[in-house]
């Protein structure tokens, strides 16, 4: 995941030839809250160097 300094953030998951493709984008704030365009919401439950744990709530 990529959290932009405007708010956005990208999934980059693995595509065809193991490069990476971007996913429908979403926003973020600062409270943790995370929306996807496509509707659905998380919230991150925590952070760390290696690990980003997120709840989503379609």
């Amino acid at each position: 995941m990529e959290f932009r300094p405007d708010g956005t953030w990208v999934d980059w998951a693995i595509g065809r030839g193991d490069a990476p493709e971007a996913r429908p984008a979403g926003r973020w704030d600062t409270t943790g809250r995370l929306t996807r365009d496509a509707g659905s919401a998380g919230r991150i439950v925590t952070a760390e160097p290696d690990r980003l744990e997120i709840v989503w709530q379609d």
